[in-house]
C-alpha cells in the first residue's frame, strides 16, 4: 500500500524541522511514501525548509505554492473557507497520485514512527490518532475527537478509550483516509458547518462512511513556539 502524507503549511519554520524529522522516521517502506505540501502566504523560511526536505527525498515530494495575499498567520487568524480550499487542493493532488491512502498530518503535529502502520492495520475508511487541542485554553482533556449530542451539537469526547479503536462523529489534525473516500464517495472539505474538518466529516457521514479514532495512538501537538 502506498501513502501520501501532507497538509497545508503557513509560517511554520519554527516547527517544520522537527515535524519533517518525525515524518522521515516513520517506519514504513520509503518507496511507498509520497509527500505533498500546500504552501500558502508564508513570510518566514517555510518554503526553503521544505525545498531542502525535497532534495533529501528525490522524486517523493510535491510542493505547491498558493498565495492569497490575506494577512494573519497566527492560530485563529485564518478563514475556514480558505482552509477548506487549501485542503481540497491537497485532495486533488492525492487523486492525481497513485497512493492508496492520504495521511493528513497538520504541520504542528509530531507523530511516532509506528503510527502509520498501526493506522493502516485498523482497516478503517477514516481513522484518526489522538491529538490534544486544549493546551491554549488550559484544558488538556480536549482532544481531536467529537461526538454529537441529541441536539446535533458537537461535544469533545472526555472519556476516551485508550485500549481500542472507537467511533466518533468528527475528527481532524492527524488521520488516515482511504482513497475510495475521496475517489468514489467524493468527500471534500467545506466551511459550511464552521471548521473545514467538520465539513469533511459531515460530508462523510452523509455518504454513510464511519469515522474512527485509535485511542492507543497519540501524537504531540506543539501549538505555540517554545
Amino acid at each position: 500500500m502506498s501513502v501520501m502524507i501532507g497538509c497545508p503549511v503557513r509560517n511554520r519554520a519554527w516547527i517544520l524541522p522537527e515535524y519533517l524529522r518525525c515524518l522521515e522516521e516513520i517506519n514504513y517502506p520509503r518507496d511507498r511514501i509520497r509527500y505533498c505540501f500546500i504552501i500558502n502566504d508564508c513570510i518566514d523560511d517555510t518554503l526553503s525548509i521544505l525545498e531542502n526536505f525535497s532534495r533529501r527525498q528525490p522524486g517523493a515530494v510535491k510542493l505547491l505554492v498558493n498565495n492569497s495575499g490575506i494577512p494573519g498567520y497566527e492560530r485563529g487568524e485564518y478563514s475556514f473557507q480558505r482552509l477548506a480550499y487549501l485542503r481540497n487542493l491537497l485532495l486533488n493532488e492525492f487523486l492525481c497520485s497513485d497512493s492508496d491512502y492520504l495521511f493528513s498530518i497538520d504541520s504542528d503535529v509530531l507523530v511516532s514512527p509506528n503510527i502509520l502502520m498501526q493506522l493502516i492495520n485498523d482497516e478503517c475508511d477514516i481513522v484518526a490518532c489522538l491529538v490534544c487541542n486544549g493546551q491554549q485554553v488550559g484544558d488538556t482533556s480536549l482532544y481531536n475527537v467529537l461526538i454529537k449530542d441529541h441536539r446535533g451539537r458537537y461535544l469533545h469526547l472526555k472519556e476516551i478509550p485508550r485500549d481500542r479503536v472507537f467511533r466518533v462523529d468528527c475528527t481532524g489534525a492527524a488521520y488516515l483516509i482511504k482513497r475510495k473516500v475521496i475517489s468514489q464517495h467524493g468527500i471534500r472539505y467545506s466551511d459550511l458547518y464552521g471548521a473545514e474538518d467538520i465539513g469533511f466529516c459531515e460530508n462523510a457521514a452523509r455518504e454513510g462512511l464511519e469515522i474512527y479514532c485509535d485511542g492507543r495512538l497519540e501524537c504531540r501537538h506543539i501549538m505555540r513556539r517554545g
